[in-house]
């Protein structure tokens, strides 16, 4: 099995984040019919009936907004490569959520 180090695992959870995150995220589908360079795309149900995200997210409160987040696809798996998931980041407690999200977690 190979052998992920942890500066490895936080440089893919800052690409998924930019890959999913901002007004127009990269994730986002194009053209017709509706295509993503995101693999889950086909599962999300982002793209399918919730409403946009950036307007959403101006107009509830964060704990709506945390809940249809944590429908995604693509939320599970930052949770799973989160850094404060990884073992060093649990045992000395050195990120909380809200530091992580922005990229300032040590």
């Amino acid at each position: 099995m190979a052998v992920v180090s942890e500066s490895e695992v936080l440089l893919c959870w800052r690409a998924l984040w930019h890959f999913r995150s901002g007004r127009r995220p990269t994730c986002a589908p194009h053209g017709s019919p509706a295509t993503s360079l995101c693999p889950l795309f086909d599962a999300c149900p982002r793209w399918r009936g919730q409403p946009d995200d950036y307007h959403a997210s101006l107009d509830e409160d964060q704990d709506a907004t945390e809940r249809r987040r944590a429908n995604w696809p693509c939320s599970r798996l930052l949770d799973l490569l989160s850094p404060e998931g990884t073992p060093h980041h649990r045992l000395t407690g050195r990120c909380d959520r809200s530091s992580a999200r922005r990229s300032a977690c040590r």
